[in-house]
């Protein structure tokens, strides 16, 4: 038996010198090879001393089965203690082992082809768990990280939903009216403040620059509303309809938003003021004119002139709030004006060569009345009506009113004389009217007086009364007309004049056709042999 186990041991002692002289050769595995074949001749031994000690005691028996039975324990534990990747590393020396035996019991060495082989398992397997467990730790730190951005992300939807939520009956920050701060003002706190500032501002002044003039007007005397309710709800509402995190934004960046008021200012007042200011201060173009004196003509060149813009002034003044940058500031505001050019240039006037018509009524001079002819007379001369123009008699001698130059005298009203301003501007649109009937030119608007006048045939009148009866015609002509009038000695002339051909050759005559109160008006024209070639009905006038 001794010589069995010395036998077995010096085979183990071959083995292990083969396997050292491997080893020289880079085998990272043969030491737990070595290793192993330790843990067999010791199992072995265990297995010797318990058949060497059979003849002695029953309790020595016994001892050497436990002493027996632990060496097995220990050997199996250790090999149950290995984890997974140990015991498939472990098969693989195994096998290995296997294929070295059995070259050395045929005296054949393992070649490099299979070292590499057993080496690159081995080395792919440690690999494969190493980059395993990179991927566990890996997994690991994302879950980390996704729980610490969505702890962050809860807590700031929660700052978000309890900021806007703060807001949700308030005012924005960084709202200002007229320099006033309304940020973080509930409803009825920015009512009141609102009506607080617009009364405040109703107490300052606005001064009006206008060309070398300068106008005070009270801000009182023409602000019709200040359309406060539009207002409040207007900065109440900004941002609210936005989402969550958008008004959150606003909130947090606080920028700075100025409002002002939508006044609606007093129409009638502004017209005035409008009125007033451009009466007084525009300098308005004067146009070409044509200047007649008996039977010489003779053109002057026109002019430029300066009028009020007065749409700017008027949007100036609606916006005057925002140029109130504290409450106790009044305002100032220039008035702009603008060209105001000729209408007409001179060159269209050159046509202008023949008297057309002239017609011809006596007033009596002196008194209210014949100035009153005289005045109207006067604002018609010299004036130019272009082609196409249509001319009206009360924007021209109008307003018939006391600071127009007008004064009281006798006028029909209902048929019964009345003393009244302007009585006798009629007779010089009744004038009128017959000059441009025997020039070929048809009324557009014209009627008759409610009772006969003396200085012209029954249905040859036109009467005007003001905003209600006016007399108008229009130049149907390819050439400018000029009217020239002349009052003298109490009588009224007022002639036609345009181009030589304008009429093209036809005389033209107006008849009235009076019976009874009424009376039919006839236009009739004749060629140049007094053959009639033109006859039209104008109108029937009906007197009291």
């Amino acid at each position: 038996m001794d010589k069995e186990k010395d036998g077995a041991t010096g085979t183990n002692n071959d083995s292990n010198e083969e396997i050292d002289v491997y080893s020289s050769g880079g085998d990272v595995n043969n030491k737990d090879i070595s290793k192993d074949r330790d843990e067999e001749v010791q199992a072995k031994e265990c297995n010797d001393t318990s058949d060497a000690s059979d003849d002695k005691s029953v309790d020595e028996s016994i001892l050497g089965d436990i002493s027996s039975s632990q060496c097995n324990k220990k050997i199996v534990d250790d090999n149950k203690s290995k984890n997974a990747n140990e015991e498939q590393i472990a098969q693989i020396d195994v096998d290995k082992e296997t294929i070295e035996m059995n070259n050395i019991k045929e005296n054949e060495p393992l070649d490099e082809q299979q070292h590499t082989e057993l080496e690159d398992d081995t080395v792919h397997l440690v690999d494969y768990n190493v980059e395993d467990n990179n991927k566990i730790k890996s997994t690991k730190n994302i879950k980390k990280i996704a729980l610490i951005i969505g702890g962050m992300l809860a807590i700031f939807v929660l700052v978000v939903a309890v900021t806007t939520s703060a807001y949700k009956n308030k005012v924005y920050p960084g709202a200002s009216l007229c320099g006033v701060d309304l940020s973080k003002m509930d409803k009825e706190e920015l009512n009141k403040e609102i009506k607080s500032i617009s009364s405040k501002i109703e107490k300052n002044t606005m001064y009006i620059k206008a060309s070398s003039k300068k106008y005070d007007i009270k801000i009182s005397d023409l602000v019709e509303d200040y359309n406060i309710n539009g207002l409040e709800q207007k900065i109440m509402n900004y941002g609210k309809e936005k989402n969550i995190f958008e008004k959150f934004m606003i909130i947090l960046n606080s920028n700075e938003v100025k409002y002002g008021f939508d006044i609606s200012v007093d129409k009638e007042k502004i017209n005035k003021l409008m009125d007033d200011i451009s009466k007084e201060t525009n300098k308005l173009h004067e146009n070409p004119k044509v200047i007649i004196n008996g039977d010489d003509i003779k053109l002057e060149v026109g002019k430029d002139g300066k009028k009020l813009n007065e749409n700017d002034l008027i949007k100036k003044i609606k916006g005057f709030t925002n140029k109130v940058e504290t409450l106790d500031d009044n305002v100032s505001i220039a008035a702009v004006y603008e060209d105001d050019k000729p209408t007409m240039n001179i060159n269209d006037l050159k046509s202008v060569d023949t008297k057309m018509s002239t017609y011809s009524t006596t007033y009596g001079s002196g008194g209210g009345r014949g100035s009153n002819v005289e005045n109207a007379a006067k604002k018609l001369d010299d004036m130019i009506l272009m082609p196409g123009e249509e001319f009206s008699y009360e924007k021209s001698v109008g307003p018939v009113e006391l600071n127009n130059g007008y004064t009281y005298a006798p006028v029909i009203v209902n048929g019964e004389l009345q003393n009244g301003v302007g009585g006798g501007v009629c007779q010089v649109s009744s004038t009128l009217y017959n000059t441009t009937l025997i020039a070929g030119i048809l009324p557009t608007e014209r009627r008759n007086h409610s009772k006969a006048v003396s200085y012209v045939p029954r249905g040859l009148d036109a009467t005007l009364a003001s905003g209600l009866i006016d007399y108008k015609f229009k130049n149907t002509y390819d050439y400018p007309l000029v009217l020239n009038t002349n009052t003298s000695g109490g009588k009224l002339t007022i002639e036609i004049w345009s181009n030589k051909d304008a009429k093209k050759g036809i005389s033209y005559e107006a008849k009235g056709y009076a019976s009874g109160n009424s009376a039919n008006t006839y236009l009739y024209g004749y060629d140049k042999d007094g053959k009639k070639v033109f006859e039209k009905h104008i109108d029937t006038s009906v007197y009291r």
